[in-house]
């Protein structure tokens, strides 16, 4: 008999990573920009956390380690984007492969190598963060001051943001900092919680694309991208069980991302029809 409780409960970890780096995300975006890139800065930052982390034996350098990771490619961001008015999606692709590439490098001095894990109560204390505490201080902070309208009005008109007397540049930097930031320590948090303290290559591959996914699933809401993201961490957790059904591993292990493909289709055609606005300056027809 299927226990409902523990798949629930069992997904709650994947669905912290995802949430934490789809939340900055969903900063990023709503100041009228976005990053293909997340997927190299996740796992940029789970590599460079576990080298740190198990060259230091600090739980606390790792997680620190992985936001820098994300933090350094952000800056490669910024340069490109904001300051040379690069193309968004093909700088973020050239990060993708960056991060990929750097992760593997140093990753692979730590390849099976136990870093520091957190304890349950520590990983208990970071999910109730990020799935609880994180999407509605995120939510007061963009709906409820100025600081927050002033974000959300660059993702809906640079111009008019402009004209209000929005510093438009320094505003875009530091919500590319945030995402930056978000997406390294959810590489740190998906080493330290789901993968135990091991470092694989290759492990952590997927999880910036579902985390991008993830912010239109949740329609640019910190709610609703922690809604979708606790729904894609359960996916997650019943994927040994169609295994256990009689469906292929490499099938199986693929159906979050299945259904994040006809999910988006789904909600995209939906989003249109009934008319809801997602941010002008990301949702260009």
């Amino acid at each position: 008999m299927v226990d409902v409780t523990a798949i629930l409960l069992q997904g709650t970890p994947e669905a912290t990573v995802l949430a934490l780096a789809a939340l900055g995300e969903l900063v990023l975006e709503r100041a009228g920009l976005i990053n293909l890139g997340l997927e190299g800065m996740l796992y940029f930052g789970s590599a460079l956390a576990a080298y740190v982390a198990v060259s230091t034996g600090s739980l606390v350098a790792g997680f620190a380690a992985g936001m820098l990771a994300g933090i350094l490619l952000a800056l490669v961001y910024i340069l490109l984007v904001v300051g040379l008015k690069a193309d968004q999606a093909v700088t973020g692709l050239a990060l993708v492969f960056l991060g990929i590439g750097l992760g593997d490098v140093i990753g692979s001095a730590t390849q099976g190598a136990l870093a520091p894990a957190l304890s349950g109560l520590g990983e208990s204390l970071v999910m109730f963060t990020v799935l609880i505490l994180l999407p509605a201080i995120l939510y007061i902070i963009l709906y409820r001051s100025w600081h927050g309208y002033t974000l959300r009005s660059l993702g809906e008109d640079e111009d008019a943001a402009r004209m209000l007397g929005v510093n438009v540049t320094a505003t875009r930097i530091l919500a590319v900092l945030v995402a930056g930031a978000a997406a390294g320590t959810a590489g740190a948090f998906f080493l330290m919680g789901p993968s135990n303290g091991r470092w694989s290559a290759g492990r952590a591959i997927g999880w910036g694309w579902l985390a991008l996914g993830t912010v239109i699933l949740g329609y640019w809401h910190p709610v609703g991208v922690v809604a979708a993201a606790y729904l894609l961490g359960v996916l997650y957790a019943v994927t040994p069980l169609l295994q256990e059904l009689g469906m292929h591993a490499a099938l199986a292990d693929a159906v979050p991302y299945i259904v994040v493909v006809a999910a988006l289709t789904v909600i995209s055609w939906m989003y249109e029809r009934v008319g809801v606005k997602p941010p002008a300056a990301v949702w260009r027809r």
